[in-house]
C-alpha cells in the first residue's frame, strides 16, 4: 500500500513550452508503453526488466500532440499543427528501419481523445465524436455535441462515455452522455444547470463509475443513469490546494481508488473510506499525472503510472490496498468532518446506530434482522455491506453467542466479517455445530493455540484438513507446536496423504531425534514412493521430449472397426 519514488523514463529535448508536451497511450499489455512528446517524438518502450526504448518516430517542432492510441498495430495521433493552424489525425506505421505516415486528415477542432472499439476508431474532438472503420478509415457515423466535449472514454467495451461542459458564466451546464459505438445513438443523458462555477474541472472513469473533480472535491456518478453516489472533499483528506496556480490531474486504477497529482505532491487515495493510502512530496518539481495502468483482476496489486516532472517523463509504481475496513482503520485524517461518505452514515450518527442495534438485539428472528441491519445480500460478508464500528460488532457477537439456540445464518455471517473479535474457546463452543466449526476455522479470528488444541482432539477428517490449511497460513515464527501431539498428527497426515507441509515445520521446530523409529520408517517410505514417482515422471517427460525432437509423431487415429470385402 505505497508509492515508489519516481524514476526517469524519457528526457525532453531543450525546447520551450515543456509543461504541456506529453501524451501517453493506453498500454496494450503489461510490458509496453507508448509515449508521444509534442515537437519531439513518438516512442515505444519495453518496461521489463527495465525501461528500454525499442522504436521511435520524429515529430516536427510545430506539432503539439493532444492524444495517442495504438490501433491495429499502428499509432494514431491527434495533432495541432501550429504552422498551418489545423487539427489533424495521423496514422503512423512502424517499419523495420524507421517509420512512415500512412494517412492524414483534418478534423473540426482539438482532439480530446482517441480510442477504439473492436475494429473501429473513435475520435472525439471538442465539437463532435466520429467513428471510422479500421480497414480504410472511412467515416461510419458522427455525433455533434451540444456543448464543448471535455472528457471521453470507452466503457463496457462498446459504449462511449462523453462529458460536455458549457462554461458560460451566465448559464454554466454539465452534460453527461452515453453513446452506442455501433450507430452513434444516445443511450442515456443527463443535463445539469449549475449555480456555481466548476473550477479545476477534471474527470476519470473506473468500474462503472464516473468520477468528477471540481471546486476542491470529488463527486462520483453511477452509470448508466448518472446518479450521484458519493462526495469527498480534499479538506476531508487533509489535502490543501496550493495558493498559486497549479495543475491537478487524477486517474482511477481500480474501484474506489484514485491516483492524484496536485502541485508538488502525488497521492494514492481510497475513496470508499476517505483515506490517503500513500503520499510523496517533491520540494521543487511540479507534477502532472499522464497515465495510470488499470487493475485487470483482484490478484493484480502492483500497478504502474507515468508522471510529467519538469523536463522529463517519470514512472511510478504503486501497490493497491485491500479496500477493506479492517486494513483502513486508524488511517483516516484526524479532523472528523460532519459528513465524509454518504454510504457510511452509521459511523457518523452513533445515536441512531445505537437505536438500530437495540432493535436488532430485541428481534425475535435474529437471522433475518441481522442480515437486514448489515444490508447484506448474502449469508456471508462482502465489501458492499454496511460499515459498522468494532464496538457494535462486539455487542452483536456476544448477543448471538449467548443466545439459547445459536442462530446459524447469523453466526456464519459474523464469522466471515473482518471485524469479528477474538472469542475465548470459540472452537470448543462450536463443536456441536460442525458447519459453524469449519467456518470458524477457515475465516474466524482464532489463535494458533486454539487451532492446535482442536487439531489434537478432532476425529473429523475434513475439519482436520481445514485446521492444517489454516495453520499453514500463519507466519512460521508465530507457530508454536509445544502442545501438539506430534506423533499422532504425523501418522494421521501419512494416513490421509494430506498436509505434508506441516511435517516439515514440525521437523524444523523439534528435529527428528524425539520421534520413534517406526514413525521415521513410515515417513521414509512415503518419501521414497514420492521420489520414485517423480523419477518416473521425469523419465517419461524426457522420452516425450526426445520423440518430439525427432519428429516421431506416428500416432494416428484408428477406427473403432473396419469392413473388408471378401471375394469367394
Amino acid at each position: 500500500m505505497s508509492l515508489s519514488q519516481l524514476y526517469a523514463l524519457a528526457k525532453f529535448p531543450r525546447v520551450s513550452n515543456v509543461s504541456s508536451r506529453a501524451k501517453v497511450a493506453t498500454q496494450t499489455d503489461d510490458d509496453n508503453l507508448y509515449i508521444a512528446i509534442s515537437g519531439a517524438s513518438l516512442s515505444h518502450y519495453v518496461l521489463k526488466p527495465s525501461p528500454k526504448l525499442v522504436w521511435s518516430h520524429s515529430f516536427p517542432p510545430s506539432f503539439e500532440i493532444n492524444s495517442l492510441v495504438k490501433f491495429q498495430g499502428r499509432y494514431i495521433v491527434g495533432v495541432w499543427n501550429k504552422n498551418t493552424r489545423t487539427h489533424i489525425i495521423q496514422v503512423i506505421s512502424a517499419l523495420e528501419n524507421g517509420s512512415e505516415v500512412e494517412r492524414e486528415w483534418t478534423v473540426d477542432s482539438k482532439v480530446i481523445n482517441l480510442s477504439h472499439v473492436a475494429d473501429e476508431l473513435v475520435v472525439s474532438t471538442e465539437s463532435s465524436t466520429v467513428c471510422y472503420s479500421g480497414a480504410d478509415f472511412k467515416k461510419k457515423w458522427a455525433v455533434d455535441s451540444l456543448y464543448k466535449i471535455v472528457f471521453q472514454t470507452i466503457v463496457e467495451s462498446d459504449v462511449i462515455l462523453q462529458v460536455e461542459h458549457n462554461d458560460d458564466p451566465s448559464q454554466e451546464i454539465l452534460h453527461l452522455r452515453l453513446i452506442s459505438s455501433a450507430e452513434g445513438l444516445e443511450l442515456s443523458s443527463k443535463i445539469t444547470e449549475l449555480s456555481t462555477h466548476l473550477a479545476n474541472l477534471t474527470f476519470a472513469h473506473a468500474n462503472g463509475y464516473l468520477i468528477q473533480f471540481a471546486n476542491g472535491g470529488f463527486t462520483t456518478y453511477s452509470l448508466p443513469h448518472f446518479q450521484t453516489v458519493s462526495q469527498l472533499s480534499l479538506s476531508q483528506l487533509n489535502i490543501e490546494l496550493p495558493s498559486s496556480s497549479f495543475t491537478l490531474k487524477f486517474e482511477s486504477p481500480s474501484k474506489d481508488r484514485i491516483l492524484l497529482t496536485v502541485g508538488h505532491d502525488i497521492y494514492l487515495i481510497n475513496m470508499k473510506f476517505g483515506i490517503v493510502i500513500s503520499h510523496i512530496h517533491f520540494k521543487k518539481s511540479d507534477l502532472e499525472l499522464l497515465f495510470v495502468q488499470s487493475q485487470r483482476n483482484q490478484r493484480q496489486k502492483q500497478l504502474f503510472g507515468v508522471v510529467l516532472k519538469e523536463s522529463e517523463l517519470s514512472g511510478v509504481t504503486f501497490t493497491l490496498d485491500s479496500n477493506t475496513l479492517k486494513d483502513s482503520l486508524g488511517k483516516k485524517a484526524s479532523a472528523q468532518p460532519s459528513s465524509v461518505y454518504r454510504s457510511v452514515p452509521s459511523i457518523l450518527d452513533i445515536k441512531q446506530e445505537d437505536i438500530d442495534v437495540e432493535a436488532l438485539l430485541n428481534s425475535k428472528d435474529l437471522d433475518s434482522s441481522l442480515l437486514t441491519f448489515m444490508e447484506a445480500r448474502n449469508d456471508y460478508y462482502t465489501e458492499d455491506d454496511k460499515v459498522i464500528e468494532s464496538k457494535v460488532m462486539n455487542v452483536i457477537v456476544k448477543h448471538v453467542l449467548d443466545s439459547p439456540q445459536l442462530p446459524e445464518r447469523s453466526m456464519t455471517y459474523l464469522l466471515t466479517h473482518p471485524l469479528f473479535p477474538t472469542v475465548k474457546d470459540l472452537l470448543a463452543r462450536l463443536r456441536s455445530k460442525p458447519r459453524l466449526l469449519r467456518q470458524a476455522i477457515v475465516t474466524g479470528n482464532v489463535s494458533v493455540n486454539e487451532l492446535i488444541n482442536e487439531l489434537n482432539t478432532t476425529e473429523n477428517e475434513e475439519i482436520f484438513k481445514d485446521i492444517i490449511t489454516r495453520l499453514l497460513e500463519f507466519p512460521k515464527e508465530k507457530l508454536d507446536f509445544k502442545d501438539l501431539d506430534s506423533f499422532k498428527i504425523v501418522e494421521r497426515i501419512i494416513q490421509l496423504n494430506f498436509g505434508y507441509e506441516l511435517i516439515s515445520l514440525l521437523i524444523d521446530a523439534s528435529g527428528l531425534f524425539t520421534w520413534n523409529e517406526e514413525l521415521i520408517d513410515k515417513l521414509q517410505s512415503v518419501l521414497t514412493r514420492k521420489i520414485d514417482a517423480l523419477n518416473s515422471a521425469s523419465n517419461l517427460y524426457a522420452v516425450v521430449g526426445e520423440i518430439q525432437a525427432n519428429n516421431l509423431k506416428t500416432v494416428t487415429r484408428v477406427p473403432v472397426y473396419s469392413i473388408e470385402r471378401l471375394s469367394i
